[in-house]
């Protein structure tokens, strides 16, 4: 996280000699009588950090510059040097330096200009982009972030040192609750886009009037759609739409069963059908090979009765051959002895023919039956498909276009008590909503969107500084988060503690919560000053001086001397004693002496009260 310190603080101008404060990173002590100008420095630096003077809190350098013209103030970056230089009286910051990151040229005061110093010392801390935060309880309304919005956790001048309000609060004008969000967002990097925002009247009453526009809408709708609905159903007629679904139902299942019944007969019949044609086929095979051997019987009997007839009509005939073998001639003569035998066949194929006729007539008498018994169960079946297909199959469709029907009605009765369930609900909205008055924005507590665990840490280290510095009851300190301010012994610094107590305590709550955001790595610089925060505290006398506040405060910032850069400007005899110049420790003293002749007189060169000129 970026951190910037100071090196030196230059005034110049007025034929003066130039004057020149030098700081170092650790523990630096501005130390003098009053009147010698150390609240002086505490002005030159708020003024080189944009402070612009009022009527009601004016600058000591520009009503007491003693001829001085220019303040300069070098800081060291993490990058490099920033040079700042103001003109006493003048709106205008000159920046230089060797810090790349850092635009060179002429910043204003003002946070409106292109280029002011509030956007230089944000970015000085890491923080370019722009934020918001809350700035009042009331609605949601935002003010910028600045950079004057958290100097008072870091920079305390000495007329707020011992106020009695909370010391992480800014004085002045910024505001309890816009102080509270900046502190808010330096611990967690929240700001106003973060946080729920109230509405603005204006934006709810536009919302609200066009929600009732929408919802008298939809009322419009719905009310139009179950006067419809309920025209359709009434013109129907059914009172009870889900009962005659299941007549209907009941209907169709009856007619599906006998249209299945009818089927599977059909199917039945078609099987005997094939059954008696394939036995049809076979017994017209077997007349075909009848028909074939009467043919062959009938033919047989023409060959025989021709060949009978022939060998009865001629006489024994004798012819005379020449044996093939011997070559001697022999007589030859006719035999007629097969004619018996031939009679004889034809007597026997006759009597096959007359049997074959007989079989021919039963296979004949055989095909009538099977025909007739097809023609039959063709019949049967052709009266089972017209009853399925004209009778069955129409009632089925009818019942079925009617159930169709009736499931329509339902759903439509199912729509009806949805529309009215709608219809009533939206009015029931539509009358809370024209009833219900224009929310208006409500009062919300910056302090609640803070953690405990964040808190927690703070009061750690506040107990740690507290305890270091042997005040009563530090183990008890803890934040108040009603007025934000520290509470100890379960008492409220404001109504328990004096201006002295208040400047130490103020001083140690800055001092810990500066610290703890650099702990936490947050944005934050690596310097801490505050003015004065011993000069109101007196002790007992009695006790020792080991056990007085002030010491022990004193060698607890010395001790952490190599922390961060510390400024802490006192009159000289309220410190408990003066620490020695030691580089090796972190220790720087400068010391005002209002001596003309002694030391440093004061912090202007030149520059001497009445009396000691």
């Amino acid at each position: 996280m970026n951190r910037f310190y100071f090196e030196k603080l230059v005034v110049t101008g007025g034929g003066h000699k130039t004057t020149v404060i030098e700081f170092k990173p650790g523990l630096n002590f501005i130390l003098g009588p009053s009147n010698t100008g150390k609240s002086l420095v505490m002005d030159c630096l708020d003024y080189v950090f944009g402070f612009y003077p009022k009527k009601d809190r004016p600058s000591k350098i520009v009503d007491n510059n003693y001829g001085y013209e220019r303040i300069t103030l070098h800081l060291v970056t993490d990058n490099g040097t920033v040079i700042l230089e103001r003109k006493i009286g003048d709106t205008k910051i000159s920046i230089s330096g060797t810090d790349p990151t850092v635009d060179h040229g002429i910043y204003s005061v003002g946070n409106t200009a292109k280029k002011n110093i509030n956007a230089l010392y944000l970015h000085l801390l890491g923080i370019d982009e722009p934020h918001s935060v809350r700035s009042a309880k009331e609605g949601s309304k935002t003010q910028s972030l600045t950079w004057r919005s958290m100097l008072h956790l870091f920079f305390i001048r000495q007329a707020d040192v011992a106020r009695e309000s909370s010391a992480l609060l800014a004085p002045g004008s910024v505001g309890y609750t816009a102080s509270a969000a900046v502190l808010l967002f330096l611990l967690t990097g929240k700001d106003a886009n973060d946080l729920t925002a109230d509405e603005d009247p204006k934006i709810s009453e536009a919302k609200k009037k066009a929600l009732i526009e929408y919802i008298q809408k939809k009322v419009t709708e719905y009310a139009r759609r179950r006067e419809t609905l309920e025209e359709t159903l009434s013109a129907c007629g059914i009172a009870d739409p889900r009962s005659s679904v299941v007549l209907v139902r009941k209907e169709i299942e009856e007619l599906q069963a006998q249209v299945d019944a009818a089927a599977r007969e059909s199917q039945q019949l078609m099987a005997q059908i094939f059954e008696l044609n394939g036995k049809l086929s076979e017994s017209r095979t077997v007349a075909h090979h009848f028909d074939v051997l009467r043919q062959q019987y009938q033919s047989d009997i023409r060959r025989i009765g021709f060949i009978v007839d022939g060998a009865s009509a001629i006489r024994p005939i004798r012819k005379r051959i020449k044996c093939p073998i011997c070559g001697e001639e022999t007589e030859r003569v006719q035999d007629a002895s097969f004619i018996g035998a031939s009679a004889a066949e034809l007597e026997k194929i006759k009597g096959h023919l007359a049997e074959l006729s007989e079989a021919q007539k039963s296979v004949e008498r055989q095909q009538e039956n099977i025909i007739a018994a097809i023609h039959s169960l063709e019949d049967k079946k052709k009266a089972l498909d017209a009853l399925i297909t004209e009778q069955l199959q129409p009632q089925l469709a009818v019942f079925e276009k009617k159930l169709e029907q009736q499931l329509s009605l339902i759903r439509l009765s199912s729509e009806l008590e949805m529309v009215c369930q709608s219809e009533t609900q939206y009015r029931s909205e539509l009358f809370s909503k024209e009833t219900a008055e224009t929310s208006k924005p409500s009062e919300h507590n910056i302090f609640e969107d803070y953690d405990y665990d964040i808190i927690h840490g703070f009061e750690e280290k506040l107990r740690e500084i507290l305890q270091a510095s042997k005040i009563g009851g530090a183990a008890s300190a803890r934040l108040n988060m009603e007025n934000f301010d520290i509470e100890i012994g379960g008492f409220k610094k404001s109504v328990s503690m004096g201006g002295g107590f208040c400047g130490i305590l103020n001083t140690i709550t800055t001092l810990a919560m500066s610290g703890y955001l650099i702990d936490l790595d947050r944005n934050a610089p690596g310097f801490y000053a505050v003015d004065s925060s011993l000069t109101q505290l007196s002790e007992a006398e009695h006790k020792e001086q080991s056990d007085t506040i002030k010491q022990n405060f004193i060698e607890y910032l010395i001790s952490h001397a190599h922390e961060r850069q510390v400024i802490i400007v006192e009159q000289t005899k309220r410190m408990p004693f003066i620490p020695d110049e030691s580089e090796e420790n972190g220790i720087h003293v400068i010391r005002f002496s209002r001596n003309r002749n002694e030391g440093r007189y004061g912090f202007l060169n030149e520059v001497y009260n009445p009396e000691d000129q």
